[in-house]
């Protein structure tokens, strides 16, 4: 994801945006895999608490995280909008589950702020910055961060 944004200066990038309960957040869309709907998942006994489950996506078994728990947000009440960003870590799909999709939206890399240094340090870890396009404000997730938290937290259970 970062290297997109590393790029060099004038370029743009595609964004997905999606809301995370009330908060308008974006992935860079040339990581996302797919969009799916929320369908039937399988729990996981013992896994941390933002794992929602498990679904088989043609043939492959897909690890449904609730993205809100993730950034410190309530738990998802999962609804008829809410859709799943599959994302591959390390030959793995993950799905990151979201409340509902807006659009996918095109921004010049030179529009990019840091975080707000007033964002709470659990939740400003995921965040690769924020920008303003259509007169909204949008933060932009880092997946790498956010799956490699799920990993750590991973590694903890298993000890």
């Amino acid at each position: 994801m970062s290297e997109t944004l590393t790029s060099q200066a004038g370029q743009t990038i595609l964004l997905a945006t999606f809301f995370v309960r009330d908060a308008l957040c974006a992935l860079d869309a040339a990581g996302v895999q797919e969009v799916i709907r929320l369908g039937p998942m399988t729990p996981v006994r013992y896994a941390p608490e933002e794992v929602v489950g498990i679904v088989n996506l043609r043939g492959k078994i897909v690890t449904i995280v609730d993205l809100g728990l993730r950034l410190g947000f309530s738990k998802a009440v999962a609804g008829a909008d809410s859709r799943i960003f599959i994302v591959e870590d390390r030959d793995e799909f993950i799905g990151l589950l979201v409340d509902r999709v807006d659009e996918v939206v095109e921004v010049e890399r030179d529009s990019w702020q840091p975080p707000p240094t007033n964002a709470n340090w659990g939740q400003a870890k995921f965040f690769q910055g924020v920008c303003r396009a259509r007169g909204r404000v949008i933060t932009l997730l880092d997946a790498g961060q956010i799956l490699k938290q799920r990993n750590e937290d991973e590694q903890t259970c298993r000890r």
